[in-house]
Parts: C-alpha cells; structure tokens; sequence
C-alpha cells in the first residue's frame, strides 16, 4: 500500500511539475502582456469565482472525502442536483448584482462583464467536476487525477497566454480558456466516474442532512481562510484602486508559482491520508512528514527566485512590476509558516471536527482584518504585505492550540521541521551572503546569467544536502 500510494504520488508531482512549467511560462506572458490594472481585474475575478465555488460547495467535498461509510450513488446524484440549483440562484444573485452595480456605476460596465462571465462558467461547470473528483480522492485515485487536472489546468492557464498573443480577444482569452478547460476535464471526469441524477430522491436528501451541517462548518472555516487570502481584493480595491490588486496579485502568483508543485501534492493528499489513520499520533507524524518535505522543497526555491526578481522585472518587464518586487520578501516569509498549516488545516478538521477547524479558521481571519486595516492606515499599500507576514504566525499558533494535544510540545516540533533542515539552513545562509556580497562587494547580480547561475546553484546544494530527500527518491525507508 505503501509503495503504491509513493508512486501515485510521484505520478502526482511530474504531473504538476509539467503544469508548474506551463503555468510559469504563461505568467511570464501575462506579466508582459498585461497592465497592472488588467493583472488587478483578471485577480478579481478570480477572487470572487473563488469565494462563490466555495459557497456552492458548502463543505461537501471535504466532507464526502474524510466520510467513513460508502458514498452511494443516490446520495451523489441527490447532492448533485442540490448544487445545481445552488449553482443557477447564485447565477442570477450575480446578475441582479451586476444590474445594481452598472446602474451605480456604467463605466464599470466591461468589468463586471467580464467578471460575471467568467464567475458563471465557474459555477455552472463546479458540480460536474467536483463530485467526480471527491470520488476518486477517497480511493486514493491520484494517478487518474494528476493527468486530469494537470491538463485541465494547463489549458486554463497556459491557452490565454497563446489566445492574448494571437488573438484579440483580450481578457476574454481567460473565458475561453476556462471553458475549453472545464468542457475537458467535465467529459473525462464523466468517462472515469458518470452521476446517475435519476437516482436522486427526497428521501436521500433527508438521510444527507448531516453531510450538509458537517459541510457548513467546514465551508465556514474555508471561506474565512479565502477571505484572509483575498484581502488584497477586498482592501486595497476599494483604499488604493485596480493598479495595487494587479500589484498583490503578481506578488501572490510569484508565490504560488514559487511553491505549488509541492503544496497541491500536500493540500490534495493530506485529507485522506489523515482521515484514515487511527489515532492522533500516528496523524501527527504524517502531518510532520508532510511539513518536513514542504519545507526542504519550498524555502530554497523561494530564495533562488528572490535573488533572480529583480533581473526578470528588469529584462522581461522593463520593471512594470517594480513595486511588486517590494512585497515579495515579506511575502516568502509569510509562507514559511504557511507550509506548516497546509496539512494543518485537514489534521485539524479530522481531529477536532469541523466546528472547531471554522472557529480557529475564523478567529485567525478576524486578527488579520483588524492588523491590516491598522498596518493599511499607517503604511498604506505595503501595510497589507506587513499584515499578512506578523499574523500568520499567529494564525499558526492559533492552529496548534486547538489540535487541544499539548500547544508547547507540537509548537516545538512544528519549529523543527521549519528551522533545523539542512537545505533551509544553506538557503536561507546562501541567500543572505549573496545579497550582502550585492550590497557591499556590488557584485553584478543585476547581469541576469549570473543572478540565474547563483540561483540555480543555491537551490542544487540545498537539495544536496537533504538525507530524507535522498531516502525518498530511493525508496529507502525513514
């Protein structure tokens, strides 16, 4: 079983690997490509199509994933035709939304235009692939799913690069994109697993109710975490305009870029693999295992791209993104913690229920809009940037305490995958040397082969120096 699940996943991370290349590629086009101020729309669309997926989820994927007894075929078809319905409702919400708005305001007209659209298709398409996929997750199924979603997502982000540079379509590039990638994970998803709607029933709805209160909670705890992640939308859009959520945005795709070859392995396996242990420590070790591993992945290749930054702004975007560059630092740091609380999130829901996942979820939330309204008035901008690297960290202690299993002992053990690693040490020394031998040497770093070749050689010897790495790749037990 062991074996197995290591290749599955193994199949998982070339998959996302060749979507990382694909989606770096394409960033680096939209970067080009964009204004700040497009960047900033393109962002806000997401932001909303994100927050109102969750909506319509209500909780049920995680909680179909994590339930112990068989998910049956009319307890899917039931919930399926549930979303449905939720899925037109907020359709038309966000019409008569966007009718309010325009009245308000007609030039935004283009923009909610565009919003909406691409919002829509999100909402119609997220039932027909999320039930499918939760299926697969709880068998383990991540070999079908890698090459799915690693297309799937190859396409939504990697064709509007293309349609931007041979089209003019502009931003519609991203609708059109989204559809051709949702029409094809929707058709192969329906080969592998297809819903019988007919199998719906009244009486299955009732005998599901508790999936939807389980579900509630969660989606509570969810969509606080998306409103804490999208506060450079909900903030700074209205206090500072489009330009500076264009600013954040490239900032926070840096980070995702930076890191989600190895964070969507761990957020897309932590759920089943935890809902199926026994106990808590033996939980608790496969939370450890996967925090060690994000960390020795994640944190040198987050120290390679800061040192190459300011040359790729420089060659590439003749320094559009210059004051984007100021926020990325502060952001890396936010992310240190961040690896710690991605298969943080899932223990929690499994150990503690989703009650108690939504309260700290929330309360992490609320300390964050209190410090970056606060931090916003006396640093403007920036002052959210600030906000989110201070309270993540407080977020993370909010996290350990209520696993409710000793907070000093698991804050210990948690600061030891984070700090005593082999690779982050050398990274995190290799980086601070290069930038004062820049800064008191002037060495050209701004000559963009030898920011590259400097990067590349910090990220090798960092992998280098990782036993556990070594182990893994060998299959030698740990």
């Amino acid at each position: 079983m062991a074996s197995r699940l290591r290749t599955r996943v193994l199949t998982l991370f070339g998959a996302n690997t060749l979507t990382f290349i694909v989606v770096g590629l394409s960033f680096l086009a939209y970067s080009r490509i964009l204004s700040p101020s497009q960047f900033g729309l393109y962002a806000t669309a997401l932001s909303i199509e994100t927050i109102l997926t969750l909506v319509l989820d209500g909780g049920l994927k995680a909680t179909i994933i994590k339930m112990e007894q068989p998910f049956t075929k009319s307890e899917e078809a039931t919930i399926a035709l549930v979303m449905f319905t939720g899925a037109l409702l907020l359709i038309l919400l966000l019409l008569a939304v966007q009718k309010s708005l325009l009245a308000w305001r007609p030039e935004i007209t283009p923009d909610f235009r565009f919003i909406g659209l691409f919002v829509g298709l999100c909402l119609f398409f997220y039932p027909l692939i999320m039930l499918p996929t939760s299926r697969m997750e709880r068998e383990l199924e991540y070999g079908h799913i890698a090459w799915i979603e690693s297309i799937g997502m190859m396409l939504e982000r990697g064709a509007p690069a293309l349609l931007l540079l041979w089209t003019r379509l502009g931003l519609y590039s991203f609708v059109w994109a989204l559809l051709l990638s949702y029409v094809f994970k929707a058709t192969i998803l329906a080969g592998f697993h297809r819903m019988d709607l007919f199998s719906a029933s009244l009486l299955t709805l009732r005998r599901s109710i508790h999936l939807f209160r389980e579900g509630a909670w969660i989606q509570f705890g969810t969509v606080s975490a998306v409103v804490r992640d999208n506060l450079h939308v909900l903030l700074l859009g209205p206090l500072f305009g489009k330009e500076w959520i264009g600013y954040y945005a490239w900032a926070l795709q840096v980070c995702f870029i930076s890191s989600q070859v190895f964070v969507q392995i761990s957020a897309r396996v932590s759920l089943p693999l935890l809902a199926q242990a026994s106990d808590f420590r033996q939980r608790w070790k496969i939370c450890l295992y996967q925090i060690r591993f994000l960390t020795m992945l994640t944190v040198p290749i987050l120290c390679g791209i800061w040192l190459i930054l300011p040359s790729v702004d420089a060659h590439f975007f003749h320094g559009k993104w210059q004051p984007a560059l100021a926020l990325i630092p502060l952001l890396f740091v936010r992310m240190i913690p961040g690896l710690a609380t991605t298969p943080m999130g899932p223990l929690l829901m499994v150990e503690r229920k989703a009650f108690v996942f939504a309260r700290a979820n929330f309360i992490w939330t609320v300390a964050e809009l209190i410090v970056a309204i606060a931090l916003l008035r006396l640093l403007g901008p920036v002052g959210l940037a600030w906000s989110y690297c201070i309270v993540v960290w407080i977020g993370l202690g909010i996290i350990l305490h209520s696993l409710g299993h000793g907070t000093m002992v698991l804050v210990r053990d948690v600061a030891a995958e984070l700090f005593a690693r082999p690779s982050v040490i050398f990274a995190a020394l290799g980086l601070l040397a290069v930038a004062g031998a820049i800064r008191f040497a002037q060495l050209p770093m701004h000559a963009s082969s030898v920011a590259y070749s400097v990067s590349l050689l910090l990220v090798i010897c960092s992998y280098l120096l990782e036993p556990d790495l070594r182990q893994f790749l060998t299959h030698e037990k740990s």
